[in-house]
């Protein structure tokens, strides 16, 4: 969406309504509950009728112009919003984007400047919800979850912080601007006595808390887990943490879109490896989050699937558990869990997979590394993370210890991501299955119940497709 949200100031310009339509009956409801100066030329309506079937119920400007409005008369407006519905409209947005003035044509994004977004309004506070022109239906329906989310008094929220902040900043005080004394306000009974409506008591709460001046910043650090990929995967505790960090150390396989839901002044800091490039190692990483910490920074150490399962995490943890630093442990979807679950693969299934063994691949290929003389139970699932460039040492080492060279097998890369690829065959094919995945990550699963699976059903519809054509 290539298309910026902005807020406009009703009070510095005139807005130039064409047209009495529905639509056009709709934006003006809308602008006038603003308090917007408007010049409202009906076109198809004289002004009797016009003012019959819109009745003046504002004390507002409000000025009903006969006629189709020529270049003078959007001269110097502020915005232009055009809903004829025939051919008046191109003319419209032809003479304001003439005269530079941003236009709106309803329902038709190509002639239009700027799109009207679907507004939650509790007064102070507007949300504004748009998709570019596409789909002004979706607009509203997510306005009115939007709704159904935000308290009446929000509003009477926002004034209240706003004229405290004025008058902290009046009399020059430090914690005008302290990010972190807001958040109190914000979180804290303050706020929950403006919600309640008793303005008297969130005065007093106000002052004394903002006599006890600003507080000493104690930094913390919050380990991370951000899911398989899939930002819809990601807690809520997970986002929380990253909209109240000050630093995000991150690695590599978190996406962007993930990041994207930080809080936009974060610093944010790519520490992680992908596919043996060089990173920073992991004393120098938890040597940076310590000294983040004592800076009285919020850190997150932001790590792919959760940072418990071969993620380093309880190193770091111990780390900073020593230097004596708060850190708290935020567990994500782990890839085990989220690749599978979009394979359609149940990782254990009673009386056919009852035990389930998660590996790292990076041991495979050292001789004595992993006994896998443990992992030759047909009830037993295998998970191997990293694995796609050791699947010869992984089937070599099953199939050595036991396993059946039929027993399926998947190969799930970039699970849950947009770009996901996932194959299955027989445990002998392992490493042909891996050739196809393409670049990393990917998870290897071994275990009968991969015969489950989205991609095995895939592989058996082929050959039966294949035997049928031969015949």
């Amino acid at each position: 969406m290539r298309s910026l949200p902005i807020f406009v100031d009703l009070s510095k310009g005139r807005i130039v309504v064409v047209g009495a339509t529905p639509a056009a009956s709709s934006k003006l409801e809308t602008l006038r509950r603003r308090g917007a100066d408007i010049a409202w030329h009906p076109v198809t309506l004289g002004r009797e009728e016009a003012e019959r079937r819109f009745s003046l119920r504002y004390d507002h400007v409000f000025r009903i112009v006969e006629g189709e409005p020529a270049v003078r008369d959007l001269a110097g407006a502020a915005a232009v919003i055009s809903a004829v519905g025939d051919e008046t409209d191109c003319r419209i947005a032809e003479y304001a984007r003439g005269l530079g003035i941003p236009v709106n044509v309803v329902d038709l994004p190509e002639l239009s400047s700027f799109q009207f977004p679907a507004i939650v309004d509790r007064d102070e506070v507007v949300v504004a919800v748009g998709t570019g022109g596409a789909s002004p239906v979706l607009a509203r329906r997510l306005r009115e979850r939007i709704e159904a989310l935000l308290p009446s008094r929000l509003g009477a929220l926002a004034e209240f912080l706003g004229h405290q902040r004025a008058r902290l900043r009046g009399h020059g005080s430090p914690v005008a601007s302290d990010r972190r004394f807001w958040e109190e306000i914000i979180d804290g009974p303050v706020a929950q006595q403006v919600m309640e409506g008793d303005l008297h008591a969130a005065e007093q709460l106000f002052d004394a808390r903002k006599r006890a001046g600003a507080k000493q910043q104690i930094g913390s650090v919050a380990l991370v887990g951000a899911g398989p990929g899939d930002p819809d995967l990601l807690t809520l505790k997970a986002l929380r943490a990253l909209q109240d960090a000050d630093v995000i150390y991150y690695d590599a396989l978190v996406s962007p879109e993930i990041l994207s839901l930080a809080r936009r002044d974060a610093r944010k800091v790519l520490v992680g490896k992908r596919n043996g490039q060089s990173s920073e190692d992991q004393e120098e990483i938890n040597r940076l989050l310590i000294a983040e910490a004592r800076n009285g920074s919020r850190v997150v150490r932001l790590k792919g699937g959760d940072p418990f399962i071969f993620g380093r995490g309880g190193e770091e943890l111990a780390a900073l558990q020593a230097a004596g630093i708060a850190v708290t442990v935020v567990p994500g979807i782990t890839a085990a869990l989220g690749c599978a679950a979009q394979a359609e693969l149940p990782l254990t299934f009673r009386d056919e997979a009852t035990r389930l063994v998660v590996l790292t691949g990076h041991l495979a290929k050292k001789d004595s590394a992993i006994d896998w003389s443990g992992l030759d139970d047909p009830q037993t699932t295998v998970v191997i993370y990293m694995g796609l460039t050791s699947a010869a040492a992984v089937r070599d080492g099953l199939i050595a210890a036991g396993r059946s060279p039929a027993t399926p097998a998947a190969v799930l890369a970039r699970g849950t991501c947009p770009d996901s690829f996932s194959v299955a065959g027989p445990l002998r094919d392992l490493a042909t299955l891996a050739s196809q995945a393409g670049d990393g990550p990917a998870l290897i699963v071994v275990g009968d119940v991969v015969a489950r699976s989205k991609p095995w059903r895939a592989l058996v519809e082929n050959a039966a497709q294949i035997i049928a054509e031969a015949a």
